[in-house]
């Protein structure tokens, strides 16, 4: 088995009953350094310590037959994976928080984790950036049903515009966010121009909701 996953281990068996066999994980190969399991591991004890307590205040609610299963073993391994071509510890950072999540249970629709997890390892780390920083400029109340247009110049710090759509496109790629057009009912708030219908503005998708759900961006600081 891969020293890296078996280093893990203690850290996800103190959520309960996560009882990954050390079988399951034989022959598994992961190439990612030292370095980046350090901090991943780092991340992993925060993040799992932090669900426990809230766990424990009855303000998450584990998924008990889901961590026993199989499918929490393999966002396990596609977590460290993930690490494997993380290109900052934030991104790090936020992998662990994704795999702490992947141990709760979520009201419906559904959350698909293994999609999901697989997704966040796609991201970039701008793109992680633009997608975390995007959801302080959306309506708090419903994120999903706020519009944005392509057209506004709205920023993000140390981030220049290009640099910003780029990573918009990147995340729309992934199926994160959505172009739509724009007719006078989405809002009284866009310019006349948009709002006429001549523009078209961001809007996050239903795998957005998953990955933020997951990783818990929008609901405590990130």
């Amino acid at each position: 088995m891969s020293q890296h996953l078996e280093r893990l281990l203690p850290i996800l068996s103190t959520i309960p009953g996560v009882n990954i066999p050390v079988t399951i994980l034989q022959g598994v190969y992961i190439a990612a350094s030292q370095k980046k399991i350090e901090q991943l591991e780092g991340a992993l004890r925060y993040e799992v310590g932090l669900l426990n307590q809230k766990v424990m205040a009855g303000q998450l609610t584990l998924d008990r037959e889901y961590v026993k299963s199989d499918s929490f073993t393999a966002n396990v391994i596609q977590a460290v994976r993930a690490a494997e071509v993380a290109e900052t510890e934030d991104k790090l950072r936020f992998i662990a928080r994704a795999l702490a999540g992947c141990s709760l249970s979520f009201p419906r629709p559904q959350l698909d984790k293994f999609q999901t997890m697989r997704i966040i390892e796609s991201m970039s780390d701008r793109e992680r950036r633009v997608f975390i920083e995007y959801f302080k400029i959306l309506d708090p109340i419903d994120p999903y049903r706020d519009l944005i247009p392509v057209d506004s110049q709205v920023s993000i710090p140390n981030i220049t515009r290009h640099e910003f759509i780029g990573a918009l496109m990147g995340l729309k790629q992934l199926g994160l966010f959505t172009m739509q057009r724009v007719t006078d009912r989405d809002g009284d708030w866009f310019s006349p121009e948009v709002s006429a219908g001549k523009g078209f503005a961001w809007q996050l998708t239903g795998l957005a909701r998953q990955v933020a759900t997951l990783s818990r961006v929008g609901f405590e600081e990130s």
